[in-house]
């Protein structure tokens, strides 16, 4: 497994630029895998994940991303996990600044804060011990991005800032060029946005 971490990391670096985070200690471990958090195995972390926000804050890391409550009819499964993926996050308000006469600077007020718009990159990798072009893997991301509705996603970075209920859209898939490499691994680029779900209600 420990050459495997190698490898992607070089890939990583050739297909995206940079080098993302690996937690804990990669020193001597031959068991090493991609989600060790302080030494423990970790696959994906509840709401209550301020300790990742103030050591990982700003950084790439490795961090598995999970799309739950699929239709089992057309995925053949009701989750779908991402493994060797990093995720970023990002957002912005929109204020209403007032100019005001014999004062300096502005009035501002609090509009709205607008959608938290993310990014995914990773690897879909095709583990069968022959090792060959991640067909199946590929088919179902290429599902997963044209399905017509917002989809739950289950990630230790965006539970802290999506509600319990808050789904996502996937609004652009890429898959970058590959020169050289592995046959059996395929890098790709996500962009989502959260999407709230609001009642309406009439009077």
């Amino acid at each position: 497994m420990s050459f495997m971490l190698f490898d992607l990391q070089q890939l990583y670096r050739q297909t995206f630029g940079g080098r993302p985070y690996q937690i804990g200690n990669e020193q001597g471990s031959p068991e090493l895998t991609p989600f060790v958090i302080d030494g423990q195995n970790t696959s994906l972390t509840q709401v209550s994940g301020s300790q990742l926000v103030g050591d990982y804050l700003g950084k790439e890391i490795w961090l598995p991303i999970k799309f739950i409550g699929l239709d089992a009819s057309l995925f053949g499964m009701s989750e779908l996990m991402l493994p060797y993926s990093v995720i970023k996050i990002s957002s912005k308000k929109t204020i209403v600044k007032t100019e005001l006469a014999e004062r300096k600077g502005t009035v501002k007020e609090l509009f709205s804060v607008e959608d938290y718009n993310m990014q995914i990159k990773g690897f879909v990798i095709d583990e069968s011990p022959n090792r060959i072009w991640p067909e199946q893997e590929l088919i179902t991301l290429r599902t997963l991005y044209e399905l017509n509705e917002a989809v739950q996603l289950d990630n230790a970075l965006t539970n802290i800032f999506l509600d319990k209920d808050q789904r996502v859209v996937i609004e652009s898939l890429e898959l970058p060029e590959v020169e050289g490499g592995r046959k059996h691994i395929r890098p790709f680029s996500m962009t989502l946005e959260s999407d709230s779900i609001f009642t309406l209600e009439l009077e």
